[in-house]
Protein backbone atom coordinates (compact mmCIF):
# COMPACT_ATOMS: atom_id res chain seq x y z
CA UNK A 1 0.00 0.00 0.00
CA UNK A 2 3.14 2.31 0.83
CA UNK A 3 4.27 1.34 -2.59
CA UNK A 4 1.20 2.00 -4.20
CA UNK A 5 0.99 5.71 -2.68
CA UNK A 6 4.57 6.15 -3.83
CA UNK A 7 3.80 5.75 -7.34
CA UNK A 8 0.39 8.03 -7.15
CA UNK A 9 2.43 10.88 -5.44
CA UNK A 10 5.60 10.31 -7.99
CA UNK A 11 3.57 10.56 -11.24
CA UNK A 12 1.68 13.23 -9.86
CA UNK A 13 5.09 14.94 -8.94
CA UNK A 14 6.32 14.56 -12.60
CA UNK A 15 3.52 14.16 -15.00
CA UNK A 16 3.37 18.05 -15.00
CA UNK A 17 6.89 18.69 -15.98
CA UNK A 18 5.97 17.34 -19.59
CA UNK A 19 4.53 20.63 -20.62
CA UNK A 20 5.09 24.15 -20.13
CA UNK A 21 2.57 26.90 -18.88
CA UNK A 22 1.82 29.84 -20.55
CA UNK A 23 2.02 33.35 -19.27
CA UNK A 24 -1.04 34.41 -17.10
CA UNK A 25 -0.07 38.04 -18.41
CA UNK A 26 -0.28 39.19 -21.73
CA UNK A 27 3.00 41.30 -22.46
CA UNK A 28 2.16 45.12 -23.09
CA UNK A 29 2.25 46.14 -26.79
CA UNK A 30 3.92 49.76 -27.41
CA UNK A 31 3.10 52.06 -30.43
CA UNK A 32 6.52 53.66 -30.22
CA UNK A 33 8.62 50.59 -31.56
CA UNK A 34 9.96 49.53 -28.43
CA UNK A 35 10.69 46.24 -28.48
CA UNK A 36 9.99 44.38 -24.77
CA UNK A 37 13.50 42.45 -24.05
CA UNK A 38 13.15 38.37 -23.93
CA UNK A 39 15.28 37.19 -20.65
CA UNK A 40 16.92 34.79 -21.01
CA UNK A 41 17.04 31.97 -18.05
CA UNK A 42 19.46 29.28 -18.97
CA UNK A 43 19.00 25.71 -17.77
CA UNK A 44 20.27 24.57 -14.27
CA UNK A 45 21.83 21.31 -16.30
CA UNK A 46 23.81 24.28 -18.59
CA UNK A 47 25.54 24.49 -14.98
CA UNK A 48 26.98 20.74 -15.03
CA UNK A 49 29.60 20.06 -17.16
CA UNK A 50 28.95 16.53 -19.11
CA UNK A 51 31.82 14.91 -17.51
CA UNK A 52 29.81 14.90 -14.37
CA UNK A 53 27.48 12.91 -15.55
CA UNK A 54 30.07 9.89 -15.70
CA UNK A 55 30.84 10.82 -11.72
CA UNK A 56 27.10 10.77 -10.91
CA UNK A 57 25.93 7.58 -12.85
CA UNK A 58 29.10 5.85 -10.72
CA UNK A 59 28.09 7.17 -7.65
CA UNK A 60 24.56 6.07 -8.48
CA UNK A 61 25.44 2.51 -9.78
CA UNK A 62 26.84 2.14 -6.07
CA UNK A 63 23.85 3.56 -4.03
CA UNK A 64 21.77 1.25 -6.24
CA UNK A 65 24.29 -1.60 -5.34
CA UNK A 66 23.66 -0.85 -1.77
CA UNK A 67 20.40 -0.37 -1.91
CA UNK A 68 19.87 -4.14 -3.73
CA UNK A 69 22.63 -5.91 -1.87
CA UNK A 70 22.61 -4.49 1.69
CA UNK A 71 19.23 -2.71 2.29
CA UNK A 72 17.38 -5.06 0.37
CA UNK A 73 13.94 -2.91 0.72
CA UNK A 74 11.88 -2.25 -2.35
CA UNK A 75 10.48 1.35 -1.22
CA UNK A 76 13.75 2.35 -1.10
CA UNK A 77 14.64 1.28 -4.38
CA UNK A 78 11.48 2.97 -5.38
CA UNK A 79 12.17 6.34 -4.19
CA UNK A 80 15.48 6.36 -5.42
CA UNK A 81 14.50 5.76 -8.98
CA UNK A 82 12.56 9.07 -8.85
CA UNK A 83 15.69 10.46 -7.80
CA UNK A 84 17.46 9.30 -10.90
CA UNK A 85 14.37 9.80 -13.09
CA UNK A 86 14.65 13.85 -12.29
CA UNK A 87 17.92 13.73 -12.82
CA UNK A 88 18.78 11.75 -15.97
CA UNK A 89 15.49 11.82 -17.55
CA UNK A 90 13.76 15.14 -16.63
CA UNK A 91 17.04 17.53 -15.73
CA UNK A 92 19.58 15.92 -18.31
CA UNK A 93 16.70 15.16 -20.56
CA UNK A 94 17.65 11.27 -21.05
CA UNK A 95 21.18 12.52 -23.38
CA UNK A 96 23.74 11.37 -23.65
CA UNK A 97 22.33 8.07 -22.03
CA UNK A 98 24.21 5.04 -21.80
CA UNK A 99 21.24 3.14 -24.08
CA UNK A 100 22.20 5.85 -27.03
CA UNK A 101 26.49 5.48 -25.79
CA UNK A 102 26.04 2.08 -27.80
CA UNK A 103 25.67 3.87 -31.16
CA UNK A 104 28.62 6.50 -30.06
CA UNK A 105 31.07 3.76 -29.49
CA UNK A 106 30.48 1.61 -32.23
CA UNK A 107 30.70 5.06 -34.73
CA UNK A 108 34.22 5.41 -32.34
CA UNK A 109 35.37 2.38 -33.03
CA UNK A 110 34.60 1.63 -36.66
CA UNK A 111 35.78 5.47 -37.74
CA UNK A 112 39.07 5.05 -35.76
CA UNK A 113 38.21 8.48 -34.23
CA UNK A 114 38.49 9.62 -30.61
CA UNK A 115 35.98 9.24 -28.00
CA UNK A 116 35.34 11.30 -25.18
CA UNK A 117 36.52 9.58 -21.53
CA UNK A 118 32.97 10.39 -20.43
CA UNK A 119 30.88 9.12 -23.06
CA UNK A 120 32.63 5.76 -22.82
CA UNK A 121 32.60 5.87 -19.64
CA UNK A 122 28.77 6.16 -19.79
CA UNK A 123 28.57 3.35 -22.07
CA UNK A 124 30.77 1.00 -19.77
CA UNK A 125 29.96 1.65 -16.34
CA UNK A 126 26.64 0.20 -16.06
CA UNK A 127 28.30 -3.16 -17.94
CA UNK A 128 30.61 -3.17 -15.42
CA UNK A 129 27.94 -3.04 -12.69
CA UNK A 130 26.06 -5.84 -14.30
CA UNK A 131 28.85 -7.73 -14.60
CA UNK A 132 29.93 -7.62 -10.96
CA UNK A 133 26.41 -7.63 -9.58
CA UNK A 134 23.49 -7.80 -11.97
CA UNK A 135 21.53 -5.26 -13.66
CA UNK A 136 21.51 -2.86 -11.02
CA UNK A 137 21.13 0.04 -13.66
CA UNK A 138 17.67 -1.09 -13.86
CA UNK A 139 16.89 -1.62 -10.88
CA UNK A 140 16.75 2.60 -9.86
CA UNK A 141 19.55 4.10 -11.86
CA UNK A 142 18.13 4.01 -15.79
CA UNK A 143 15.47 6.84 -16.21
CA UNK A 144 13.63 4.91 -19.08
CA UNK A 145 13.12 1.77 -16.60
CA UNK A 146 11.96 3.62 -13.61
CA UNK A 147 9.61 5.75 -15.44
CA UNK A 148 7.67 2.35 -16.56
CA UNK A 149 8.16 0.84 -13.36
CA UNK A 150 5.52 3.33 -11.98
CA UNK A 151 2.79 2.87 -14.20
CA UNK A 152 2.88 -1.52 -13.57
CA UNK A 153 -0.03 -1.74 -11.49
CA UNK A 154 -1.60 -4.90 -13.14
CA UNK A 155 1.44 -7.31 -14.75
CA UNK A 156 0.43 -9.93 -16.76
CA UNK A 157 2.69 -12.98 -17.45
CA UNK A 158 3.85 -12.84 -21.28
CA UNK A 159 3.40 -16.47 -22.96
CA UNK A 160 6.83 -18.23 -23.28
CA UNK A 161 6.28 -18.73 -26.80
CA UNK A 162 5.29 -14.84 -27.46
CA UNK A 163 8.44 -13.80 -24.81
CA UNK A 164 11.03 -15.85 -26.91
CA UNK A 165 9.73 -14.20 -29.98
CA UNK A 166 9.70 -10.64 -28.56
CA UNK A 167 12.84 -10.45 -27.13
CA UNK A 168 14.86 -10.82 -30.14
CA UNK A 169 13.43 -7.70 -31.15
CA UNK A 170 16.22 -5.74 -29.23
CA UNK A 171 18.70 -8.01 -31.05
CA UNK A 172 17.74 -6.56 -33.97
CA UNK A 173 17.42 -2.80 -32.55
CA UNK A 174 20.93 -3.47 -31.68
CA UNK A 175 22.58 -4.65 -34.92
CA UNK A 176 20.48 -2.13 -37.25
CA UNK A 177 21.30 0.58 -34.76
CA UNK A 178 24.69 -0.12 -34.83
CA UNK A 179 24.83 -0.72 -39.03
CA UNK A 180 22.95 2.64 -39.19
CA UNK A 181 25.47 4.40 -36.67
CA UNK A 182 29.05 2.99 -38.76
CA UNK A 183 27.77 4.15 -42.11
CA UNK A 184 26.47 7.41 -41.09
CA UNK A 185 22.56 7.08 -41.15
CA UNK A 186 22.30 8.43 -38.11
CA UNK A 187 21.33 7.25 -34.68
CA UNK A 188 18.43 4.75 -34.88
CA UNK A 189 18.09 3.74 -31.32
CA UNK A 190 17.95 8.18 -30.41
CA UNK A 191 15.16 8.31 -32.95
CA UNK A 192 12.99 5.32 -31.91
CA UNK A 193 13.22 6.34 -28.30
CA UNK A 194 9.77 6.43 -27.06
CA UNK A 195 10.14 8.61 -24.02
CA UNK A 196 12.97 11.20 -25.06
CA UNK A 197 9.96 13.47 -26.37
CA UNK A 198 8.71 13.86 -22.72
CA UNK A 199 11.76 14.13 -20.93
CA UNK A 200 12.83 17.10 -23.36
CA UNK A 201 9.02 18.85 -23.11
CA UNK A 202 8.69 18.57 -27.22
CA UNK A 203 8.14 16.23 -29.57
CA UNK A 204 5.96 15.65 -32.69
CA UNK A 205 2.55 13.95 -31.58
CA UNK A 206 3.42 10.92 -32.98
CA UNK A 207 6.45 10.03 -30.76
CA UNK A 208 4.45 11.48 -27.66
CA UNK A 209 1.52 8.89 -28.69
CA UNK A 210 3.88 6.38 -28.67
CA UNK A 211 5.52 7.04 -25.35
CA UNK A 212 1.75 6.97 -24.29
CA UNK A 213 1.09 3.86 -25.43
CA UNK A 214 4.43 2.28 -24.31
CA UNK A 215 3.03 3.70 -20.73
CA UNK A 216 -0.40 2.20 -21.24
CA UNK A 217 1.08 -1.35 -22.22
CA UNK A 218 3.37 -1.42 -19.40
CA UNK A 219 0.27 -1.08 -17.03
CA UNK A 220 -0.11 -4.91 -18.01
CA UNK A 221 3.34 -5.82 -19.24
CA UNK A 222 6.01 -4.96 -16.88
CA UNK A 223 8.63 -2.34 -18.64
CA UNK A 224 7.97 -3.59 -22.35
CA UNK A 225 10.63 -0.94 -23.65
CA UNK A 226 13.32 -2.50 -20.95
CA UNK A 227 12.40 -6.48 -21.99
CA UNK A 228 11.25 -6.26 -25.81
CA UNK A 229 13.70 -3.26 -27.19
CA UNK A 230 15.92 -1.80 -24.92
CA UNK A 231 19.65 -2.62 -27.16
CA UNK A 232 21.77 -1.66 -24.29
CA UNK A 233 19.65 -4.33 -22.35
CA UNK A 234 20.84 -6.88 -24.17
CA UNK A 235 24.81 -5.84 -23.48
CA UNK A 236 23.36 -6.16 -19.76
CA UNK A 237 22.13 -9.45 -20.36
CA UNK A 238 25.58 -10.96 -21.31
CA UNK A 239 27.28 -9.23 -18.44
CA UNK A 240 24.56 -10.03 -16.37
CA UNK A 241 24.89 -14.14 -17.40
CA UNK A 242 28.60 -13.90 -15.86
CA UNK A 243 27.63 -11.78 -12.72
CA UNK A 244 30.32 -12.29 -10.00
CA UNK A 245 27.94 -12.20 -7.31
CA UNK A 246 24.09 -12.06 -8.68
CA UNK A 247 20.96 -10.82 -7.19
CA UNK A 248 19.41 -13.41 -4.02
CA UNK A 249 16.06 -13.42 -3.03
CA UNK A 250 16.43 -14.53 -0.28
CA UNK A 251 19.25 -13.67 2.76
CA UNK A 252 18.88 -16.76 4.06
CA UNK A 253 18.19 -20.76 2.82
CA UNK A 254 15.18 -20.55 0.15
CA UNK A 255 11.68 -22.09 1.97
CA UNK A 256 10.17 -22.62 -1.78
CA UNK A 257 6.98 -20.98 -0.34
CA UNK A 258 6.51 -19.38 -4.08
CA UNK A 259 6.07 -16.20 -3.18
CA UNK A 260 8.39 -14.54 -4.82
CA UNK A 261 6.81 -15.94 -8.24
CA UNK A 262 3.45 -14.20 -7.71
CA UNK A 263 4.95 -10.78 -7.26
CA UNK A 264 7.81 -10.49 -9.96
CA UNK A 265 6.35 -8.37 -12.59
CA UNK A 266 8.62 -9.96 -15.32
CA UNK A 267 8.87 -13.60 -14.63
CA UNK A 268 12.35 -13.36 -13.86
CA UNK A 269 12.29 -16.44 -10.91
CA UNK A 270 13.18 -19.75 -11.92
CA UNK A 271 11.41 -22.78 -10.40
CA UNK A 272 13.00 -25.87 -9.01
CA UNK A 273 13.10 -28.69 -10.86
CA UNK A 274 14.68 -32.09 -10.53
CA UNK A 275 17.38 -33.51 -13.09
CA UNK A 276 16.30 -35.22 -15.74
CA UNK A 277 15.72 -38.77 -15.66
CA UNK A 278 17.60 -41.58 -17.87
CA UNK A 279 14.37 -41.18 -20.79
CA UNK A 280 14.22 -37.70 -20.21
CA UNK A 281 17.75 -37.47 -21.15
CA UNK A 282 18.11 -39.50 -24.30
CA UNK A 283 15.11 -37.45 -25.65
CA UNK A 284 16.90 -34.28 -24.66
CA UNK A 285 19.74 -35.80 -26.39
CA UNK A 286 17.34 -36.22 -29.41
CA UNK A 287 16.14 -32.70 -29.51
CA UNK A 288 19.50 -31.56 -29.25
CA UNK A 289 20.89 -33.21 -32.21
CA UNK A 290 17.91 -32.11 -34.27
CA UNK A 291 17.78 -28.50 -33.22
CA UNK A 292 21.99 -28.73 -34.16
CA UNK A 293 21.54 -29.39 -37.42
CA UNK A 294 18.66 -27.02 -38.12
CA UNK A 295 20.83 -24.48 -36.59
CA UNK A 296 22.84 -23.38 -39.94
CA UNK A 297 19.56 -23.32 -41.54
CA UNK A 298 18.60 -20.78 -39.02
CA UNK A 299 21.28 -18.61 -39.56
CA UNK A 300 22.02 -18.36 -42.62
CA UNK A 301 18.25 -17.70 -42.91
CA UNK A 302 18.43 -14.71 -40.94
CA UNK A 303 21.50 -13.44 -42.86
CA UNK A 304 19.44 -13.45 -45.84
CA UNK A 305 16.74 -11.85 -44.59
CA UNK A 306 19.10 -9.07 -43.42
CA UNK A 307 20.53 -8.99 -46.98
CA UNK A 308 17.02 -8.45 -48.25
CA UNK A 309 16.09 -5.87 -45.50
CA UNK A 310 19.29 -3.93 -46.17
CA UNK A 311 18.15 -2.09 -49.39
CA UNK A 312 14.62 -0.79 -47.10
CA UNK A 313 17.40 0.31 -44.34
CA UNK A 314 19.48 2.01 -46.33
CA UNK A 315 16.97 4.84 -47.13
CA UNK A 316 18.05 6.42 -43.81
CA UNK A 317 20.89 7.58 -45.13
CA UNK A 318 21.04 10.44 -46.99
CA UNK A 319 22.96 9.63 -50.20
CA UNK A 320 20.15 7.15 -50.60
CA UNK A 321 17.25 9.50 -49.94
CA UNK A 322 18.48 12.07 -52.49
CA UNK A 323 19.16 9.64 -55.09
CA UNK A 324 15.64 9.02 -54.48
CA UNK A 325 14.40 12.27 -54.40
CA UNK A 326 16.11 12.85 -57.91
CA UNK A 327 14.68 9.77 -59.39
CA UNK A 328 11.08 10.89 -58.07
CA UNK A 329 11.07 14.51 -58.31
CA UNK A 330 10.03 16.46 -61.57
CA UNK A 331 11.66 19.95 -62.56
CA UNK A 332 8.70 21.88 -61.91
CA UNK A 333 8.67 20.42 -58.20
CA UNK A 334 12.63 20.92 -57.75
CA UNK A 335 12.23 23.88 -56.18
CA UNK A 336 10.26 22.29 -53.38
CA UNK A 337 13.65 20.21 -52.13
CA UNK A 338 16.49 21.94 -50.25
CA UNK A 339 18.66 19.15 -50.73
CA UNK A 340 18.39 18.79 -54.32
CA UNK A 341 19.09 22.22 -54.86
CA UNK A 342 22.00 21.92 -52.72
CA UNK A 343 23.31 19.22 -54.69
CA UNK A 344 23.11 20.92 -57.94
CA UNK A 345 25.09 23.64 -56.58
CA UNK A 346 27.94 20.84 -56.08
CA UNK A 347 28.23 20.25 -59.96
CA UNK A 348 27.58 16.90 -59.71
CA UNK A 349 25.25 14.55 -62.23
CA UNK A 350 22.38 12.31 -61.43
CA UNK A 351 24.49 9.52 -62.36
CA UNK A 352 27.33 10.54 -59.85
CA UNK A 353 24.28 9.99 -56.84
CA UNK A 354 22.53 7.10 -58.22
CA UNK A 355 26.28 5.39 -58.39
CA UNK A 356 26.76 6.81 -54.73
CA UNK A 357 23.65 5.68 -53.62
CA UNK A 358 24.31 2.13 -54.88
CA UNK A 359 27.61 2.10 -52.88
CA UNK A 360 25.48 2.92 -49.76
CA UNK A 361 23.03 0.13 -50.50
CA UNK A 362 25.80 -2.74 -50.62
CA UNK A 363 27.46 -1.41 -47.81
CA UNK A 364 24.01 -1.64 -45.54
CA UNK A 365 22.77 -5.08 -47.72
CA UNK A 366 26.59 -6.13 -46.25
CA UNK A 367 25.94 -4.92 -42.34
CA UNK A 368 22.60 -6.44 -42.06
CA UNK A 369 23.30 -9.88 -43.78
CA UNK A 370 25.77 -9.92 -40.38
CA UNK A 371 23.56 -8.31 -38.29
CA UNK A 372 20.87 -11.10 -39.26
CA UNK A 373 23.54 -14.24 -38.85
CA UNK A 374 24.15 -12.43 -35.47
CA UNK A 375 20.38 -13.26 -34.54
CA UNK A 376 20.38 -16.03 -36.63
CA UNK A 377 23.20 -17.75 -34.23
CA UNK A 378 21.76 -16.16 -30.76
CA UNK A 379 18.30 -17.58 -31.88
CA UNK A 380 20.21 -21.05 -32.51
CA UNK A 381 21.95 -20.75 -28.90
CA UNK A 382 18.72 -20.11 -27.43
CA UNK A 383 16.98 -22.95 -28.65
CA UNK A 384 19.76 -25.22 -27.87
CA UNK A 385 20.26 -24.32 -24.34
CA UNK A 386 16.21 -25.57 -23.74
CA UNK A 387 17.93 -28.96 -24.39
CA UNK A 388 19.58 -27.96 -20.81
CA UNK A 389 18.28 -28.51 -18.19
CA UNK A 390 19.76 -28.84 -14.61
CA UNK A 391 19.12 -29.46 -11.49
CA UNK A 392 17.56 -26.74 -9.31
CA UNK A 393 16.74 -27.16 -5.57
CA UNK A 394 15.53 -23.54 -4.67
CA UNK A 395 13.92 -20.58 -5.97
CA UNK A 396 16.28 -17.67 -7.57
CA UNK A 397 16.70 -14.65 -9.54
CA UNK A 398 17.15 -15.43 -13.01
CA UNK A 399 20.41 -14.00 -13.93
CA UNK A 400 19.32 -12.62 -17.30
CA UNK A 401 16.01 -11.39 -16.54
CA UNK A 402 15.77 -10.12 -13.06
CA UNK A 403 16.13 -6.17 -13.54
CA UNK A 404 16.32 -6.15 -9.38
CA UNK A 405 13.10 -4.13 -8.81
CA UNK A 406 13.08 -5.52 -5.45
CA UNK A 407 9.54 -6.82 -5.19
CA UNK A 408 10.46 -10.37 -4.05
CA UNK A 409 12.66 -9.28 -1.24
CA UNK A 410 9.33 -7.52 0.35
CA UNK A 411 7.63 -10.87 -0.16
CA UNK A 412 9.81 -13.18 0.85
CA UNK A 413 9.67 -14.47 4.49
CA UNK A 414 13.06 -15.53 4.81
CA UNK A 415 14.71 -12.35 4.00
CA UNK A 416 16.23 -10.06 7.28
CA UNK A 417 13.84 -7.24 7.40
CA UNK A 418 10.65 -9.26 7.28
CA UNK A 419 11.86 -11.49 9.54
CA UNK A 420 12.28 -8.58 11.87
CA UNK A 421 8.57 -7.41 10.79
CA UNK A 422 7.60 -11.07 11.56
CA UNK A 423 9.02 -10.95 15.16
CA UNK A 424 7.25 -7.32 16.01
CA UNK A 425 3.83 -9.05 15.16
CA UNK A 426 4.44 -11.95 16.78
CA UNK A 427 5.61 -10.82 20.55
Amino acid sequence: MRTLKIKIGAMGLFLPLASFGESRFPQPQFETGHVVPQAVHPAFSEFVPPWADALILALALAVSVWLVRRVRARRWILLFSLVCLAWFGFVRQGCICPVGSTQNVAAAVWAGGGLPWFVAALFALPLLAALLFGRVFCAAVCPLGALQDLFVVWPRRVPPALDAVLRLVPLAVLSVGIVCAVNGAGYLVCRTDPFVGLFRRGAPLSMLLVGMGVLLVGMVVARPYCRYFCPYGVLLEGCSRLAWRRIEIAEQACVNCRLCVGVCPVGAVSLPREAPGGAARARLYRRFLGLLAVAPVLVFGCAAAGWAAGAQVARLHPDVELAESLATAQAATEDLHPEIEAFRRTGKDRPWAEARAAETVGRFRSGCAGAGAFIGLVAALRLLGLTRLRRRAEHEADRVRCIACGRCFEACPMNAQKGKFLKARLS
